[in-house]
């Protein structure tokens, strides 16, 4: 029945996209003369009311569906699994007027437990060079591909709510240290030139509960934090300092370096990206607290060509005293034993990618996360993450067809275990 639903709606949208092609630009009769209606290939439709201060809405859903073949080696034995899924069902929505003075934007995710992704309000500042926004978004927090829009990631695998059960579409250090990749609260953004540098600055104030804006959220305590990017060879083409692969191809080398931080006060979640799923942590007073989560992290990224090299390194650690693992705050909380309430450690990644003019992309993948400390308990082990792949883009990225091999190996865990995951996937942007 499942593999029926998704045949349909592979034929239906391949129609789809079919027609759009064939007219890629087009003005509808029934929009006014001075307004445009514009289709492009893997951004979706456009709509322009009026030409000076006239407002701009874009229409854009994501289809994704794979095939994975799991096989876990561990000391109980082999054990194999195939998984038949849809990776990603989205429908977005933009929009903004008065020559950009006023944006929304809202992202619906129908793979996810939480209907609403995205959903934020900004305001054009400081003559365009900077925005206020409100709502859930991207936060500017964490390494730099957690900052990427998933329908571009060179890595295609199952994505729930932003973010990732096996970790497989963001790897091993977003997998231990970022989790959810979206937050709500309070956003400001800037970018200026520094002779023929392009800097690009940011800083938040979030919940530090992720993906919970729209939700009831549990615990005192707020995130903040900050990043800045720069770019000394200038911009990027589009949103390029921020996808893996050079789907664009820049025709000049072009560099981004980013450093980024945050601190969570009072963080009921091991990575500071949920909430509430820390309940067992106590003060002096025997009131339930929790530590501040601190996460550091730096990263570049280098297009030229269709060639891609991307590498990143993050940092997660705690700051609190006197607290207590247990009701009567006799048994006080050690480096050792915060290890199986947080996710401590570091962990860094490097990928590379090349994409020929026919929209073949070949890409590599390593990851390597380390504990700060380990005990039994503790969330975070020794991995090696290792991951190739192949992609076809088609139709201007509207179709992408894509084949990954996965190798994880887990070194500290209480049974040391291998996993071999590889995922066939079609996405389709319209």
């Amino acid at each position: 029945m499942i593999a029926k639903k998704l045949n349909l709606i592979y034929v239906c949208a391949l129609l789809l996209v079919s027609n759009m092609v064939g007219a890629q630009e087009y003005t509808s009769k029934l929009v006014p003369k001075d307004s445009t209606l514009l289709y492009i290939n893997g951004e979706g439709t456009f709509l322009r009311l009026g030409k000076k201060e006239g407002a701009t809405f874009n229409l854009a859903s994501t289809v994704q569906t794979g095939f994975q073949f799991n096989q876990l080696d561990s000391a109980n034995g082999k054990t194999n699994s195939n998984r038949l899924s849809l990776n990603m069902v989205r429908v977005s929505f933009t929009a903004s007027g008065l020559r950009d003075k006023v944006s929304l934007g809202i992202v619906n995710d129908f793979t996810g437990t939480s209907g609403i992704l995205e959903g934020w309000v900004g305001i054009s500042v400081l003559n365009n060079h900077g925005k206020l926004i409100l709502g859930q978004k991207q936060t500017n927090t964490n390494n730099r591909l957690a900052m990427a829009d998933e329908r571009y990631s060179s890595i295609m695998a199952q994505s729930i709510a932003g973010k990732s059960n096996d970790g497989i579409t963001y790897g091993g250090l977003m997998q231990n240290f970022v989790g959810s990749t979206r937050e709500g609260g309070i956003f400001f953004e800037t970018n200026f030139n520094l002779n023929r540098w392009r800097i690009y600055p940011s800083v938040s104030i979030t919940t530090g509960k992720g993906q919970n804006f729209f939700s009831t959220q549990s615990g005192p305590g707020f995130k903040y934090g900050g990043r800045i990017d720069v770019m000394p060879m200038g911009d990027f083409i589009k949103n390029g300092a921020f996808v893996a692969d050079d789907i664009y191809r820049e025709p000049k080398p072009k560099l981004a370096i980013g450093v980024a931080g945050s601190y969570n006060v009072k963080a009921n979640s091991p990575i500071g990206s949920d909430n509430g799923l820390i309940t067992a942590l106590y003060n002096n007073s025997k009131v339930q607290d929790w530590a501040n989560y601190r996460k550091v992290a730096a990263d570049f990224i280098y297009k030229n060509n269709g060639f891609a090299f991307v590498g990143e390194y993050i940092n997660g650690s705690i700051y609190g005293k006197n607290l207590y693992t247990n009701a009567v705050a006799t048994t006080k909380l050690t480096d050792s034993t915060a290890s199986a309430f947080y996710n401590l450690g570091n962990a860094f990644n490097i990928q590379a990618s090349y994409i020929t003019q026919g929209g073949w992309a070949f890409n590599g993948r390593f990851s390597h996360i380390t504990p700060e400390t380990y005990i039994p308990t503790s969330l975070v082990h020794n991995q090696t993450w290792y991951t190739v792949g192949v992609n076809k883009y088609l139709s201007g990225n509207a179709l992408k067809i894509g084949l990954n091999i996965n190798y994880i190996q887990d070194n500290n865990s209480a049974l040391l275990k291998k996993m071999l995951t590889g995922n066939l996937a079609i996405q389709l942007i319209f």
